[in-house]
């Protein structure tokens, strides 16, 4: 059973959410990441996050969450255009499959863990051939714009399936579920879906 993720690498909460990707897949679903545009409206040089603005409850949040799963976590000080991120891990998600889960999570882990900037053409460059992929092929696809439309797309089928926040996976059957849960209403929804997945009758 196949459950498709969507999220957006400026989204904190979508940082958390890889874990419950992780735990979704230990307990039977397989999981695609798919690119959700949240804020496209950011310009190219980016916006300034204050240490004490009305994001700081959130980050506080997501901090505490990180710990507990050991997950690195340091709240950043700029929020970044994700266009040319969201569009390069869908070109290598598409193009060069091998390397689409290690682009997805250095691409997460640049922004919460590193503080790197993301819309940065050099550093997602470093990103892709870390991963395996060929920066200049990706890089050319997202500079021409051939890779934008991919986003585009995403988002769109992402809508028409209700979606409007992320993360959130949509599973086979058109469930949703929104938000990093905490992992133990998580695993009883996922071993209860599993389970009656496994039970239904094949057609």
């Amino acid at each position: 059973m196949e459950a498709t993720c969507w999220s957006d690498y400026l989204c904190p909460w979508c940082y958390v959410g890889q874990d419950r990707s992780a735990q979704m897949e230990e307990l039977g679903l397989s999981v695609v990441h798919r690119p959700y545009e949240l804020h496209p409206e950011i310009p190219p040089r980016g916006r300034v996050i204050r240490a004490d603005g009305r994001l700081a409850p959130t980050f506080a949040r997501v901090a505490a969450a990180c710990e507990e799963i050991e997950l690195p976590f340091e709240a950043p000080s700029r929020m970044p255009n994700t266009r040319r991120a969201l569009a390069t891990a869908e070109w290598v998600r598409l193009h060069h499959p091998e390397a689409a889960a290690a682009v997805h999570a250095a691409l997460f882990r640049a922004h919460f863990a590193v503080g790197l900037a993301i819309d940065d053409p050099d550093v997602v460059d470093q990103i892709v051939t870390g991963a395996g992929a060929p920066a200049a092929e990706v890089r050319a696809a997202v500079d021409s714009g051939a890779a934008g439309p991919l986003v585009d797309a995403s988002v769109a089928e992402a809508r028409s399936a209700g979606v409007s926040s992320t993360p959130t996976w949509v599973l086979e059957d058109g469930f949703a579920i929104p938000g990093a849960l905490d992992r133990a209403t998580l695993a009883r929804w996922i071993t209860k879906i599993v389970a009656r997945s496994s039970s239904a009758p094949s057609a």
